[in-house]
């Protein structure tokens, strides 16, 4: 109990700090996707329909966003390492410290796309064939995709600067190529990894068809496209599961090496 009301005064503070950057996400975010859609279709002729104009900026808006909510998360650790008297006075592990910071930016992710996914949702209405429960339905669903692919990012760009900010310790400024290099051998290699027979074999097991949900997604009037979702695997799911914990709990050790040094 106290361990999750200690956690919840980081989440606070983290808002505190940052609920600034939430704020100008959400405001510059409506005015992209409602303001300047409403001017350009009065005053520029090639636009002819507002609402696919709203709906184009809406997807750009939630494209950016998750730029802009990874440089957040990443400001957040890097201030708190520069400043690391802050995690040093801490009675809470560096582990948990971080895990507020990517907590607190995944719930602000989370909001910044139910708006605006809701938006985007709002400015295609008339060209879907769905009832309240499919849009509910679908909006949450994305949602949850976006949130748990941002997740997915955060641990592998924490893990990435912790790898670097222990290489700049050894060799200096030439970490960064390091890093870098390191990044695509590993991206290049986990691509090749993942298409293998070997893959398959080992970790493609416990299937989980997604054909259930189809019924409940929304159509599109005006266009023959047909959900053709495929399947989900358990093991193959649990392993990464696993592995984006496993990378966490070392970042954060790392992190914890680069403070107390």
């Amino acid at each position: 109990m106290l361990r999750l009301k200690s956690f919840a005064g980081l989440l606070k503070k983290e808002w505190v700090l940052y609920r600034s950057w939430f704020l100008v996400a959400v405001f510059t975010g409506i005015m992209l996707t409602w303001i300047v859609p409403y001017v350009l279709h009065q005053f520029v002729d090639i636009f002819a329909h507002a609402h696919q104009l709203a709906f184009a900026f809406t997807l750009i808006v939630l494209f950016v966003g998750g730029f802009y909510s990874i440089w957040q998360f990443l400001a957040s650790v890097r201030l708190d390492i520069k400043a690391r008297e802050s995690w040093l006075h801490s009675t809470s592990s560096i582990t948990k410290l971080v895990g507020a910071k990517m907590v607190c930016s995944l719930i602000g992710y989370s909001l910044f796309n139910t708006i605006f996914v809701s938006i985007a949702i709002f400015n295609i209405k008339e060209e879907l064939i769905a009832n309240i429960g499919q849009i509910l339905f679908v909006l949450v669903l994305i949602v949850i995709v976006l949130t748990l692919f941002q997740l997915m990012l955060f641990i592998l760009l924490l893990f990435f600067l912790a790898f670097y900010l222990q290489m700049k310790h050894v060799i200096g400024r030439f970490s960064i190529v390091l890093t870098m290099l390191a990044f695509y051998l590993t991206s290049t290699a986990w691509v090749h990894i993942t298409e293998s027979s070997l893959y398959q074999t080992i970790f493609q097991h416990g299937a989980i068809p997604l054909r259930k949900i189809e019924p409940f997604l929304p159509q599109l009037k005006v266009s023959t496209m047909e959900w053709k979702l495929g399947s989900l695997y358990a093991v193959e799911e649990i392993a990464f599961t696993l592995l984006m914990v496993v990378l966490f709990i070392v970042a954060s050790r790392w992190l914890e090496k680069v403070v107390l040094r």
